[in-house]
Parts: structure tokens; sequence; C-alpha cells
């Protein structure tokens, strides 16, 4: 069966917002934290005090953060390939009765003790 031409435009658009919001979110704020991690490392080594000193401390996570913010300029550059892959699946609940071992004694009446 082939979707109406609205129901394609509709998840389309839905698609585009979806991309340009995870652009915005992920992509500028992981830039944002590679150049704080570049000016953990810059400061580290102009220290000059050692490897195992606060140089060689600042320089280590420096390095972390840099590689969390090419983490998350990765996550905001993937795109997802359909509008398909954004659908949200909307789960049922079921009731649930304030205690799940009294409604279980209760509904099983034609049970071998009855």
């Amino acid at each position: 069966m082939a979707e109406r031409p609205s129901d394609i435009l509709t998840e389309t658009e839905l698609l585009d917002r979806a991309v340009w919001r995870k652009w915005n979110k992920y992509t500028w704020s992981g830039l944002l934290i590679v150049g704080i991690g570049c000016l953990l490392i810059v400061v580290g080594l102009m220290l000059k005090t050692g490897a195992y000193s606060a140089e060689g401390l600042l320089v280590g996570i420096g390095a972390i953060v840099v590689l969390i913010g090419l983490i998350r300029v990765a996550i905001g550059l993937i795109n997802p390939l359909s509008p398909s892959d954004i659908r949200v699946q909307k789960r049922r609940r079921k009731e649930v009765d304030a205690d799940p071992i009294l409604s279980t004694l209760q509904s099983d009446e034609t049970g071998p003790l009855s």
C-alpha cells in the first residue's frame, strides 16, 4: 500500500526539523567542548613542570575533553536515513492494580483450590 503524499510530506518535514534540532544541539556544543579541551592542553603544556605534575594532569583532562567533544560533533553530523527512523513508538500501558499479587489471587477463582 502506498502512503498518501500528505503523509510523506509531513514525515519529511518532521525529519528535517529533527535533523536541524540535532545539528544545533550537538555540533555547536561539541565544537565548544573541543575548544575548551584544546585550551586545557595548551595551558598544561605552558606550565612546563614535568609529566607527573599539574602539566600532565591538565593535558590528560584536556585530551579526554577533546574526545568527548569530537563524539558530540559526530553525533550531530550523523543523520537518520528516513522519516521512519525517528518515528516514536507508543506503548500501551496496562492498568496495574495497587497490589499485583492480590489481583492474581482474585482473578484465579477457578483454580485447583476452589
